[in-house]
């Protein structure tokens, strides 16, 4: 094997294992029907993408709306 074959073959090794690595998808949303209706359809959602993991926050409405301007504010990510 030369230097080339082994640095390909590490680096395809190196991305397929970031790839392989599980996601989180963080739903912030209110109590309410929607909510309900978002979560039947997570069932379809997971089964067709079982590699990204679903994680729920419920929160008071206004508590949600301040959040969700805080995190699109400084671009938090969340």
């Amino acid at each position: 094997m030369n230097l080339r074959t082994f640095l390909l073959g590490t680096c395809s090794a190196v991305a397929l294992a970031g790839l392989a690595q599980a996601e989180t998808l963080t739903i912030a949303t209110v109590n309410n029907g929607d909510m309900i209706r978002m979560q039947k359809l997570a069932d379809d959602f997971t089964s067709k993408k079982p590699d990204i993991q679903l994680e729920w926050v419920t929160l008071e409405e206004d508590v949600l709306r301040q959040r969700v301007t805080t995190d699109i504010a400084t671009k938090g990510g969340q």
